[in-house]
């Protein structure tokens, strides 16, 4: 993984900020500021992952919306979710955090060892928001855990038949 001793600084680093943003997340545009860029990822993931699987996006929005008990900092809007794409468009944020291993992999690490300290805050700050933003919301979660219940079923089914065959 290429984690050292040199790497616990930037771990700490990211975990702050990571820490600051949920604490702030109630914020309403504090939070939509904060994390516009990550915002904006998650929405265009679940809208290129949507295209792809032949989902069918119809709408996309970064415009910060209260809810209920939540602020909804993005929306993207469908018109042919069904069982077998919904888990992909629903989960396609969870990508974010491969980004964030990468930025902190290649960016915050080496800022850190050669003493760029700006850089290393900044970079820890974008790769704590790739992270968050790669969070499933309660939303995301609602529509895709049907389709990934069944893609779930259907892998134990496949590695089930594999081995008992095998025998």
């Amino acid at each position: 993984m290429g984690l050292t001793v040199s790497s616990i600084p930037s771990i700490v680093l990211i975990f702050i900020w990571f820490c600051l943003l949920r604490w702030v997340r109630y914020s309403g545009w504090g939070i939509a500021i904060l994390t516009l860029i990550g915002t904006i990822s998650h929405e265009v993931l679940h809208a290129a992952v949507g295209w792809v699987v032949y989902a069918k996006p119809t709408s996309f929005s970064i415009i910060p919306r209260r809810g209920k008990n939540y602020w909804m900092l993005g929306s993207v809007g469908f018109r042919n979710l069904n069982i077998w794409n919904s888990a992909p468009v629903a989960f396609a944020p969870l990508l974010l955090a491969w980004v964030s291993w990468l930025i902190f992999k290649y960016w915050t690490q080496s800022a850190f060892q050669r003493g760029d300290y700006m850089s290393w805050l900044v970079s820890g700050y974008v790769a704590a928001v790739a992270l968050f933003s790669c969070l499933p919301s309660h939303i995301d979660i609602k529509m895709g855990a049907l389709s990934a219940l069944m893609y779930g079923c259907i892998a134990c089914l496949v590695w089930l038949a594999i081995f008992q065959f095998n025998r």
